[in-house]
């Protein structure tokens, strides 16, 4: 009997792991369009996708982003590698000043779901947010209202990762009253 999907996610959510080596095999364009396919369904402020995604498949810029990133080896191994990026243009016309905030929101939900989806199709990801925001900027020619928040260098895992270790959920939670 299939399990129901609601306990499928919680099983996914709680397998998945950041892992930092990766396999040399390609992620094919169906993978990759799965991907895209989530994050085009992430929800966003009003709507109106504030994020813009980079895929990065030239291995010298991939090294520029590695130093960038303060010298993680592992974004230029990743046989894909994604660039979240805030785009408050999208929404500034509804939001003002706080589409700032939106579209970073926006990207990061995006990029999450992007990640969940690299992990239920057998894949796995790293969030990379440690980078010089200026030098990404630079180095991917970004046109100044693409802000880059996250990095997620996917493919297929080559180490097991150890068990998580969490604050648990009673931690997380402060009731006011």
């Amino acid at each position: 009997m299939e399990k129901p999907v609601s306990e499928s996610f919680l099983q996914l959510a709680s397998r998945r792991r950041s892992i930092r080596s990766f396999k040399s095999n390609k992620v094919d364009r169906e993978t990759l369009d799965r991907i895209l396919e989530v994050c085009d369904m992430a929800p966003s402020s009003g709507g109106l996708q504030t994020f813009e995604v980079y895929q990065i498949i030239n291995e010298k810029t991939k090294r520029e982003l590695v130093a960038a990133a303060h010298d993680q080896e592992f974004i230029a191994e990743a046989p894909l590698l994604l660039v979240f990026c805030a785009n408050a243009s999208r929404s500034s016309f509804k939001y003002g000043k706080r589409s700032d905030l939106f579209s970073v929101q926006d990207a990061t939900i995006a990029a999450a779901y992007a990640q969940l989806t690299v992990y239920a199709l057998g894949l796995t990801a790293v969030w990379v947010g440690a980078f010089d925001e200026k030098k990404v900027s630079e180095i991917l020619g970004l046109p100044k209202e693409h802000r880059p928040v996250a990095m997620l260098p996917i493919g297929y895992p080559n180490e097991k990762p150890s068990d998580k270790i969490t604050r648990g959920p009673k931690d997380l939670l402060h009731v006011v009253k």
